[in-house]
């Protein structure tokens, strides 16, 4: 499994897995790669949420919750 954000190592050994962590850097390229594949259906990103950019503070409280599965997205424009 992969994911994005904070994970534990400890709670994937809790559930059978193994958790590494990984420092990474954005990059343009294959963060154009991996748009191109979402929008060929390629790959499909797990959406719980979608909110207004001026609901920041709830979608983070959202997040901070701990019972989200999927992402949170803020809409920046229509």
């Amino acid at each position: 499994m992969a994911t994005l954000g904070i994970a534990s190592p400890q709670a994937a050994g809790e559930h059978g897995g193994r958790g590494e962590g990984v420092m990474v850097h954005p990059d343009t390229g294959q963060l154009t790669q991996i748009a191109a594949l979402i929008e060929a259906g390629d790959i499909k990103p797990a959406v719980t949420k979608v909110l207004p950019l001026a609901e920041a503070a709830r979608a983070h409280e959202l997040s901070q919750a701990g019972h989200v599965r999927g992402k949170i997205v803020l809409q920046v424009r229509d």
